[in-house]
């Protein structure tokens, strides 16, 4: 009854690990955008023509968030600005948007020429550019700007300032990291308004060389706002600053450099255009990370970071999570997570009060909690009553509390606000989580965000998974046939050998089908007997040195063979639980004869007649057997440490010639 069930699992088991792909087209704006421009005594005023924003259902007022590039080397991100040409000449203005809160599709990038007629001028003198002043607060020399986050099928822009401060160098792009395993990010275009020389061929001997002249390396980072970290190292040794940027450069996969030359003008902006690959999906709601690197001629280095978070929908309320992949296979360690829960005031006051109720897994724990940077900046509540201050806790249900109180995070509807970036807040922190006690699967967390007395904004689920790598097998046992299978006159009995074989499939997936492949060799023993039968006829062969012929009335045969046996069995698996996984499956097979012997008995009767005697030949027309390729259909099951290290399996499979069969052995998953 099993045997005739066993083809009826595995069509079950195949078509459960069947699943949909969900695949969707981004959106293109039909909306033809414009520029409007007027000039008043040689300064240029600029408003944007953009496709109406549309408000989600029940969701809150749009907005667009602005970049304006001049054509001269010179960006804005006020949503109506005003700028005067340093020179005479033709110029090209456009202005990236991006539509925060809007249910439409990203608008296009309108461009419009510009004459400006006007000589020389000074133009730090009139309408003095806060995008440009405020740049360099992380550490006053070299910052990436981003001015959205990472959505899949969009692009994204970056501006790198560099304050030369009278240096020569070079700055380099780091994108792609190795960790998420994807390239999200491709440079497709870069500005050249400060005569910037693109390098695309980077060979490894002069990047070390470079990086031992180094002396002394600031890190700074940013995610929208400022994080405020700045780490400073000096280097006692060239080897010491030759090992910080290898391991610096070696954690990301494409690399872009271009030179500086301050003759040009002390600060320099370049403006980077990156498509963000539909290859990002999978790790929507991640955090990813560009790294700019200037290294002047004076060797004080400066490396910036910036936070991306991947997203699905541009909306300030979200929660973002680093790594978002990490590796199943060193799972012994404890991992640290690092969770970024940003918020955005839309209503008409100040918030006074932000609670953030961040609901995470049950493998994390939270009484690990580390605050590693916010906004708005402020000081621990030392008492209850404490003003202007942030508090922690975990509440009865589990979720871990971040209180901002007494507070004044302006909104985006106040009639006052110049900067809708001034509305925004972040916590970043880290988390570890639980050591040898989480599966192989997605941990998911999200929070609810409270401003003063309204109710709950939900942000988005953020993801953080194990990557998908590959486990190599090692299988030794046994295997052993139920029965003697008959075959005409022919009774067969196996002795199992040893059987060696070697596997791969995925790290351990939890929760679903997975399909596993194997190759292995087997050794074993076949015992063929006809027993005793009626069969007349005359014999030959030599007694006490002289040949004699006797009628034969029986006779019976053995048949010895050893075989070495190859198979490759494919099968669909699913854990059901750390301790228990079972397959199914199909195994090619063939069998090589190595081995083989033969010998047959002759019963007759003395010259007396009295008694019976028997005389038996050996290897009687004995060739070798060597069998087709055959396909055995198999049932599995595992127990033990099933994910990841050793287990035992058992194996039921059915072979036209050996019939129902069983197998024994020790598995090992790497």
């Amino acid at each position: 009854m099993g045997l005739k069930l066993l083809p009826i699992f595995f069509l079950l088991i195949v078509n459960f690990c069947f699943a949909q792909s969900d695949t969707s087209l981004t959106p293109i704006d039909t909306f033809e955008s414009n520029i409007d421009i007027y000039e008043e005594n040689g300064v240029f005023h600029f408003k944007p023509v953009l496709r109406p924003l549309v408000q989600i259902p029940g969701g809150r007022a749009p907005y667009y968030k602005y970049l304006w590039d001049f054509g001269d080397g010179h960006f804005s991100t006020q949503p109506e600005p005003s700028h005067q040409y340093a020179k005479p000449g033709q110029y090209e203005v456009s202005v990236y948007a991006v539509n925060n809160y809007d249910y439409g599709p990203k608008p296009k990038r309108p461009k419009k020429p510009v004459n400006n007629k006007h000589s020389n001028t000074a133009i730090a003198s009139i309408h003095p550019n806060n995008f440009e002043q405020n740049f360099f607060n992380s550490n006053g020399i070299f910052q990436i700007y981003k001015l959205s986050d990472a959505k899949p099928g969009e692009d994204m822009q970056l501006v790198l300032g560099v304050n030369t401060g009278g240096q020569k160098g070079k700055v380099y792009i780091l994108s792609n990291e190795k960790i998420a395993g994807l390239n999200g990010f491709k440079l497709a275009h870069q500005s050249k308004y400060y005569q910037e020389k693109i390098d695309t061929i980077l060979k490894n001997d002069h990047l070390q060389s470079m990086w031992a002249t180094i002396k002394q390396s600031t890190f700074t980072k940013t995610g929208s706002p400022d994080y405020g970290i700045k780490e400073i190292s000096e280097f006692s040794s060239s080897q010491q600053a030759v090992d910080y940027f290898k391991n610096l450069y070696g954690a990301y996969n494409s690399l872009s450099a271009y030179d500086i030359d301050p003759q040009v003008s002390d600060h320099q902006f370049s403006l980077l255009n990156l498509d963000v690959t539909e290859d990002m999906l999978v790790d929507t709601n991640a955090i990813v990370t560009i790294t700019g690197v200037f290294i002047p001629e004076n060797g004080l280095a400066n490396v910036h970071q910036v936070d991306i978070p991947v997203v699905k929908s541009h909306d300030p309320n979200k929660m973002s999570v680093r790594p978002a992949r990490m590796s199943y296979r060193f799972q012994s360690k404890n991992k640290t997570l690092t969770y970024k829960v940003q918020f955005q005031n839309d209503g008409e006051g100040d918030a006074r009060q932000v609670r953030l109720e961040m609901f995470l897994p049950p493998e994390v724990r939270k009484e690990t909690f580390r605050l590693k940077s916010l906004y708005p900046q402020c000081d621990t509540c030392a008492t209850p009553s404490s003003m202007g201050c942030y508090q922690y806790y975990i509440k009865d249900n589990g979720a871990l509390v971040f209180h901002f109180k007494d507070i004044a995070l302006p909104g985006t509807a106040s009639k006052t606000l110049t900067d809708p970036d001034s509305s925004k807040g972040f916590i970043l922190f880290e988390v570890d989580m639980e050591k040898k006690k989480f599966r192989n699967k997605s941990f998911q967390s999200y929070t609810d965000i409270y401003f003063d007395k309204n109710p709950a904004i939900t942000t988005n689920i953020s993801t953080s998974r194990f990557r998908q790598i590959w486990s190599p097998i090692v299988t030794i046992g046994t295997a052993a046939t139920f029965g003697t299978p008959k075959e005409n006159t022919l009774q067969h009995q196996f002795k199992p050998g040893i059987q060696l074989g070697f596997g791969l499939a995925p790290m351990a997936p939890y929760k679903k089908p997975f399909w596993q492949v194997e190759i292995y060799t087997s050794y074993y023993s076949r015992t063929s007997t006809t027993g005793r039968q009626d069969d007349k006829g005359v014999i030959s062969f030599q007694e006490n040195g002289r040949d004699v012929k006797y009628e034969y009335q029986a006779s019976d045969s053995t048949i010895n063979r050893d075989f070495l046996s190859v198979q490759l069995p494919v099968q669909i698996r699913y854990n059901i639980s750390s301790l228990l996984s079972i397959g199914a499956g199909v195994a090619l097979r063939k069998d090589y004869n190595v081995k083989y012997s033969n010998t047959k008995n002759f019963y007759y009767a003395s010259a007396q007649g009295t008694e019976e005697n028997v005389y038996t030949q050996e290897n009687i027309n004995m060739e070798k057997e060597n069998s087709p390729i055959k396909y055995n259909p198999f049932l599995d099951i595992n127990i033990g440490r099933v994910y990841m290290g050793p287990a035992i399996g058992f194996r039921l499979s059915y072979d036209k010639n050996q019939k129902s069969y069983s197998g024994i052995y020790g598995i090992w998953r790497f």
